[in-house]
């Protein structure tokens, strides 16, 4: 099944759809997600059991197994990787984190993978840069994707009009510098409650996120910034061949995504509109066919193309 929602992944998402439309995930319309509710999705058993080698001694590793199915759902893994329930882990972050700011709302919550991932999203803030007609929201994403990685922790934004993803990390008044990620190991709760306390206080900092935004949105973008703007994100290869060809197709699909801003922006020649069209195209145009979408969403947050749209951001702000 793609996505990565699987035959018994559940999930529950504010709103009134998902973009995926799988009947795992349950809509719950205008209200924000319970407690209870959350904990009823995160309820699920998992356990470390031991290999055994072909003559049936014990050999020195083991997998993890979501024992109400009798499914492994990490095949291996050392000696030092704790097994630590999603209740336990939810536990902790609502008596301190969710007490700590309970203005924090829960926006989503699931598995993937039949239950290898487990993430929580918590509603931060709202905002809109000048110019832009799409609202923005402010999340604080917390995720245990057993044998896909480590515990993950961060903040992102996603913006509405077209589901694309922009990371933002406003943590302790550094820009982004909110994503870290714990091992598996026992310590890691005392950790990631801790890390997200910290970054609970993005909301404190957002504004320098949004006056950055703001600031591009009323500089003009003449001719010559969009080429090296181009020339900087989608360099194009001096030798003719395949590479060339790639790089020249994306040029030309972001400035398609570009040129379409006019019904969002009322500047879509601004430094911002650069910076939008390129979270866009990154996590819309520059997909391959039958991609996984939750995937590619994952990415726009915590993986390459989150860092890629740092880097525009970056580059934008300086230039």
């Amino acid at each position: 099944m793609s996505h990565g929602i699987m035959e018994l992944d559940r999930g529950i998402v504010v709103g009134n759809s998902t973009w995926h439309g799988l009947p795992q995930y349950t809509v719950i319309g205008e209200r924000w997600v319970e407690m209870n509710e959350a904990m009823d999705i995160a309820n699920y058993p998992i356990e470390k059991l031991p290999l055994f080698r072909a003559n049936g001694s014990e050999a020195q590793a083991w997998e993890i197994t979501r024992t109400d199915h009798d499914m492994p759902l990490v095949p291996h893994v050392g000696a030092r990787f704790d097994a630590t329930s999603n209740t336990f882990m939810l536990n902790v972050l609502n008596e301190n984190l969710l007490a700590e700011f309970p203005d924090l709302k829960i926006e989503s919550v699931g598995t993937l993978f039949n239950g290898a991932t487990f993430f929580l999203n918590l509603r931060i803030d709202e905002f809109r840069v000048k110019g832009d007609r799409s609202k923005t929201i402010t999340n604080l994403m917390y995720a245990n994707p057993l044998g896909r990685g480590s515990y993950t922790a961060c903040a992102h934004n996603t913006r509405i009009v077209c589901n694309n993803t922009e990371q933002v990390a406003q943590a302790q008044g550094a820009m982004n510098k909110s994503l870290k990620k714990f091992r598996h190991t026992a310590s890691a709760t005392t950790r990631i409650n801790e890390h997200l306390v910290d970054i609970a206080e993005v909301k404190l900092d957002l504004k320098r996120h949004i006056m950055v935004l703001d600031h591009l949105s009323c500089v003009d973008a003449d001719r010559a910034m969009v080429n090296a703007f181009l020339d900087q994100m989608f360099p194009m290869p001096k030798e003719e061949g395949r590479a060339q060809s790639i790089a020249k197709n994306n040029r030309e699909k972001y400035m398609t995504t570009w040129n379409g801003q006019r019904d969002t922006l009322d500047n879509p020649t601004s430094k911002y509109s650069l910076y939008q069209a390129y979270t866009d195209t990154l996590d819309h145009k520059l997909t391959s066919r039958g991609a996984d979408a939750a995937a590619v969403q994952w990415d726009g947050i915590t993986g390459s193309r989150a860092s890629k749209k740092q880097a525009a951001l970056d580059y934008l702000t300086i230039v």
